[in-house]
């Protein structure tokens, strides 16, 4: 691979001397794309040069398929000057015989991923009160952020624009039913129940706007105490804005926490989020996101499922899922009220 990006970025820096990749490395923490970070040296007419970058590239198989690193290319690329913070990315690549796939290269930060999980010793990601509040208030500005982006001045309208939130909804129902038939390996009793709820329950009315998709602890990185950049952006996407509060606070993200996502009371991140700036919260509409979260990440479980099931990836993470599903349904089911908690 060193040969390959040494190649790469010679082409895309032509003023670069004694160009030198290392330190190649793959990272194992996401389930989604690839990612690899390396380091460069060059000389330029100023003098001597580095820097420290990130690939992702799309991976053979996995939980988000079909896969295509285009779009998020070019919304970050697109938002590059909104208070939004992400590494900056840097250059695109179509080609696969570049890489093996299509992908993209971005900014090196630096920062910690916090696991919305407990340690091995029960303690949970956020120990320290003060660092707690601290990310949380980033949390909910970052959001904000997000969502405040004017993505028709950005020449966003290339993703699928919807008509209006319960639009936006109806999509979001759709796009996640595909996933699990896509997927379907036996029946599917409660996905099916489910599915039925939410198109029973869409939402009436709300904004259209930017919504990252898969806002969460897990998805930042963060340095003393402060959120440094926000990561994943393979499920951007035009929708209503309580879906990223829905998906961010839902009962898979806390666990055994208060919190959500360990980091917040669920009525101080709506409060920050509004004082920030943010929409209006209608917590209606954030239960319907709740439950579709459970479907969203029962739906993702089932592609990687069959993705190990037909072979296309040796990845045991994916094959793990067929025993974890199960708890994912019960999820589903005590979010819509099928079962309690004894």
């Amino acid at each position: 691979m060193i040969e390959k990006l040494t190649a790469f970025l010679a082409s895309k820096m032509p003023d670069a001397r004694e160009l030198i990749v290392s330190e190649v490395r793959k990272h194992t923490e996401g389930f989604s794309l690839e990612t690899f970070s390396f380091d460069a040296t060059w000389k330029d007419g100023t003098g001597d040069q580095s820097a420290r970058y990130v690939v992702r590239r799309e991976p053979p198989a996995g939980l988000l398929e079909p896969y295509d690193v285009e779009p998020q290319f070019k919304v970050l690329d697109a938002i590059a000057d909104t208070p939004v913070i992400f590494p900056r990315v840097l250059w695109y690549e179509r080609d696969p015989s570049v890489l093996g796939k299509p992908f993209y290269v971005m900014e090196w930060v630096d920062g910690t991923v916090p696991i919305p999980a407990l340690d091995p010793d029960g303690n949970p990601p956020f120990q320290d009160e003060e660092q707690r509040l601290s990310l949380g208030r980033d949390f909910a500005a970052i959001l904000v952020d997000i969502h405040k982006v004017d993505w028709r001045a950005k020449g966003l309208d290339f993703l699928d624009v919807p008509r209006d939130a319960r639009d936006a909804a109806e999509r979001a129902v759709d796009f996640w039913y595909g996933y699990a038939e896509r997927s379907r390996l036996a029946p599917m009793p409660m996905m099916t129940e489910a599915f039925c709820w939410l198109r029973r329950n869409l939402p009436s009315e709300g904004e259209v706007t930017l919504v990252h998709g898969d806002y969460r602890t897990g998805n930042f990185l963060q340095r003393d105490g402060r959120i440094t950049a926000f990561l994943d952006w393979e499920l951007v996407h035009l929708g209503d804005p309580m879906e990223d509060l829905g998906w961010s606070a839902a009962r898979i993200w806390r666990g055994d926490s208060p919190y959500v996502g360990y980091l917040l009371d669920r009525e101080d991140y709506y409060k920050w989020y509004t004082e920030a700036g943010g929409y209006e919260v209608s917590l209606e509409r954030i239960r319907f996101y709740e439950i579709l979260a459970g479907v969203k990440m029962a739906a993702i479980m089932l592609t990687g499922i069959k993705a190990w099931h037909d072979g296309r990836t040796k990845d045991m993470r994916m094959g793990f899922f067929d025993q974890q599903v199960a708890g994912m349904y019960a999820t589903i089911a005590l979010s819509i009220g099928l079962i309690e908690i004894p």
